[in-house]
C-alpha cells in the first residue's frame, strides 16, 4: 500500500507541475461554513448506590458547534486545490477539530493533515432517525457506562482517528471506489486521546514522535472499497474495510499485539425508505484469549415532505478475558426530524439503553431510557 501512496503522490506532483506557467486560475478565497446543534435532554437510568447513574441529574442541555474555513481553487489543468480548519465552536482541550490540504483531479484525491481516516469516510451502514444523534456511532450519549467495557458504541471502522495522516482515494470506476489512509503515529502530535503526553506522544510540530511507545499503534494502514449505484429506482451502497496497525512497545510483555479491524456496511433505498446496516470487528490491540470487540447496527427511515421518521438498533460485546463471558450493549432509537427551512432542522426522540455483563457487578450494568428534544442549524 506504501507504493500505491507514493505513486498517487508522484501523480500529484505531476499534475501540479503540469499547470504550467499559467497556474491557478485565481488566488484562493475563504469561505466560511459549520453548524450549531443544541438539545434538551431527560432521562431515568440505574441510579442506586454503586450503580452507574447513582447521584446523576436526570436532564440537561447539550450543545456541539463548529466554524469551518474553506478554500478551493481550480488550476489551468483542471486540478483543483484546497484546505478545510474545523474550528470548534465552544470551549475544549484541542481548539481544532480538523484541518487538512487537498488535491483532486483526473488522478483521484490525496488529503494531508488531521483528518479521520477513508475507513470513516467511505462508511455507509445503519441511518440515523434523530439528528446528531444514534446509537450505532453516537454523536452524543447521555446515561453513564459505568465499567462497561463495551463503552461508546462505535460500528465505523476507525484506528487512526483525526491523528496527522495522508489519504488517497482512487477515481470512482463502474461505481467502484478505493481509498487508503497512512498514519505514522496514532496521536496528534504531542497530544494523545487523554491529552499532552498521552500515549508517550511527545514532540511536536518541529520533531519525530517517540517510536516506542508501550501500546501505541504507528504505521496504521486504513483500507476501503465502496460500490454507489442506482438500480432503476433502487439507490444501493455497499461498504468494506479493513485496517492494521504496527505495535511500537509491548511493555508489559504479553499484554498488547498489533491491532486489527474489519467491518462491513450496506443502505438501500426506495420510494422515501433507507435501509441499512453494518458489522465490525476489532481484536483492540491486546494480547491473550477472549478479548475482541463485536458490534452491529441495522436502522431504517422514512423521509416524505419536510419529514424523516425512523427506528435504529445496535448490539455490540466486548470479550473480558477467557472464562470471563462478556460485556454487552444493546440499544434502539426511536425518533425524527422536521425540516423548517434549509439547514434548519427541529429532531427529537426517545433511546432505550440496557448494558449487562457475565461477571462484573452492577457498575457494568444499567438499564436507561432518554429523551431528546432539539435543533440543528447548518450554515
Amino acid at each position: 500500500m506504501s507504493k500505491r501512496l507514493l505513486s498517487s503522490s508522484a501523480l500529484v506532483a505531476a499534475s501540479l507541475l503540469t499547470a504550467g506557467e499559467a497556474g491557478a486560475v485565481e488566488r484562493i478565497k475563504l469561505g466560511l461554513g459549520g453548524f450549531f446543534s443544541a438539545f434538551v435532554v431527560a432521562g431515568q437510568e440505574d441510579d442506586g448506590v454503586g450503580e452507574p447513574g447513582f447521584a446523576r441529574r436526570g436532564h440537561k442541555v447539550s450543545r456541539e458547534a463548529e466554524i469551518y474555513f474553506r478554500g478551493e481553487t481550480t488550476l489551468d489543468n483542471g486540478v483543483q486545490v484546497g484546505a478545510i480548519v474545523e474550528l470548534e465552536a465552544e470551549s475544549c482541550v484541542d481548539q481544532i477539530d480538523e484541518s487538512y490540504i487537498y488535491v483532486e483531479g483526473w488522478f483521484g484525491r490525496v488529503q494531508i493533515g488531521q483528518k479521520d481516516p477513508a475507513t470513516d469516510a467511505m462508511f455507509y451502514g445503519a441511518p440515523t432517525p434523530i439528528t446528531r444523534h444514534g446509537v450505532t456511532t453516537p454523536t452524543f450519549t447521555y446515561h453513564q457506562f459505568g465499567t462497561n467495557a463495551v463503552a461508546t458504541p462505535v460500528v465505523i471502522a476507525n484506528l487512526s482517528g483525526d491523528a496527522e495522516k495522508v489519504t488517497y482515494f482512487m477515481p470512482r470506476f463502474a461505481g467502484f471506489q478505493l481509498g487508503v489512509s497512512y498514519t505514522p503515529d496514532n496521536c496528534e502530535e504531542a497530544f494523545g486521546a487523554g491529552g499532552a503526553g498521552a500515549f508517550g506522544c511527545g514532540g511536536s510540530y518541529s520533531g519525530f514522535q517517540f517510536e516506542n511507545s508501550a501500546g501505541q499503534q504507528a504505521e496504521i494502514f486504513e483500507a476501503a472499497i465502496n460500490f454507489v449505484e442506482k438500480f432503476g429506482e433502487v439507490d444501493v451502497a455497499l461498504y468494506a474495510a479493513y485496517i492494521r496497525g504496527n505495535l511500537e512497545s509491548d511493555v508489559p510483555v504479553g499484554t498488547f499485539k498489533d491491532q486489527e479491524q474489519y467491518g462491513f456496511g450496506a443502505q438501500f433505498g426506495y420510494a422515501g425508505f433507507v435501509l441499512g446496516g453494518s458489522y465490525k470487528h476489532d481484536n483492540r490491540g491486546l494480547a491473550g484469549p477472549d478479548l475482541d470487540r463485536r458490534e452491529w447496527g441495522l436502522g431504517l427511515t422514512y423521509a416524505f415532505q419536510a419529514w424523516t421518521l425512523g427506528v435504529q438498533y445496535y448490539d455490540g460485546e466486548v470479550e473480558i478475558g477467557a472464562g470471563l463471558g462478556e460485556d454487552s450493549i444493546e440499544a434502539v432509537e426511536l425518533g425524527g426530524s422536521y425540516e423548517l427551512g434549509p439547514g434548519i432542522v427541529l429532531t427529537g426522540g426517545v433511546q432505550f439503553w440496557k448494558l449487562d455483563s457475565d461477571s462484573a457487578g452492577i457498575a457494568a450494568r444499567n438499564d436507561a431510557t432518554i429523551f431528546i428534544v432539539g435543533a440543528h442549524i447548518g450554515f
